[in-house]
């Protein structure tokens, strides 16, 4: 049995390349994937590139919707819309993205147990970046996903944190690549896939 079978899945930056990657993992293991960003292209460009053999490509069971989910009456049209189709969300994916979960969305995933997985991309961050300045935004992020937990967990929803630091998609940029590789735990740079299967053991 594939592990997300039946989960309905909403990413948000999902025109970035780790949202790309994280979606096409998610649909080879039968999740039902909402793609949410800015980039229209680029959403049609990876919704595109779905698993074939995936009963959306027949049903049209997949969702892909340009937007701000930082904006409140935005946010509460999306929720209604993706229950409508799907009548559940059991997980929301947060890539690089600042945003207030809304009220309507926190009692859709109170209703599942459901889960939030917030994701922070260094290469995302600022074009300038010291060590220092990464392990702050580490501990900023620990910090915010723990005070999250904390009041989401009365309403059975669980909150996770992934910090990805500089991954392969960068290997461009060779200071930078550089300075973190030298002064990393791993000494390389991070595969998209190790991120998204962080992932996948977030939400299970």
């Amino acid at each position: 049995m594939k592990r997300f079978n039946d989960k309905v899945i909403v990413i948000t930056g999902a025109d970035s390349s780790i949202g790309r990657v994280t979606a096409l993992e998610i649909a080879r293991e039968g999740g039902n994937v909402v793609l949410l960003g800015r980039n229209s292209k680029v959403l049609k460009y990876i919704a595109s590139e779905l698993p074939e053999d995936h009963t959306w490509i027949n049903s049209g069971n997949h969702l892909a919707v340009t937007g701000d989910i930082t904006n409140e009456e935005h946010s509460e049209r999306l929720v209604s819309h993706i229950v409508e189709k799907y009548n559940r969300i059991d997980t929301v994916i947060n890539i690089n993205t600042e945003i207030e979960f809304s009220q309507v969305l926190l009692t859709e995933l109170s209703k599942t147990k459901g889960s939030i997985v917030n994701v922070s991309l260094l290469s995302d961050t600022s074009a300038s970046w010291s060590i220092e300045s990464y392990k702050q935004t580490q501990a900023d992020l620990e910090k915010y996903n723990k005070q999250l937990a904390h009041e989401l967990g009365p309403q059975g929803i669980r909150v996770n944190g992934v910090h990805a630091g500089l991954t392969t998609e960068d290997s461009d940029d060779v200071d930078n690549v550089k300075l973190f590789v030298d002064q990393s735990a791993l000494g390389r740079l991070v595969e998209m896939n190790e991120i998204s299967e962080r992932h996948f053991i977030s939400i299970q």
